[in-house]
């Protein structure tokens, strides 16, 4: 019986171990997103600010 217990107490570990594996993987990818989405939102911002200066001015840059 105490041989089934510490098999169990094994796999209980082990199976905890690819549980918090997986939820840091989850949480890395999530966070990459963040991040990426940051960036974003900095460069429209920037893109913006660019435009506004422009209006400012009296001109508009075109890129095609």
């Amino acid at each position: 019986m105490e041989a089934n217990l510490t098999t169990n107490a094994a796999s209980a570990i082990q199976q905890a171990q690819v549980k918090n594996e997986s939820a840091m993987a989850v949480a890395r990818k999530s966070l990459d997103a963040q991040k990426q989405q940051g960036k974003a939102a900095v460069d429209l911002i920037k893109q913006v600010e660019q435009l506004s200066t422009q209006l400012s001015s009296g001109h508009i840059d075109v890129q095609l």
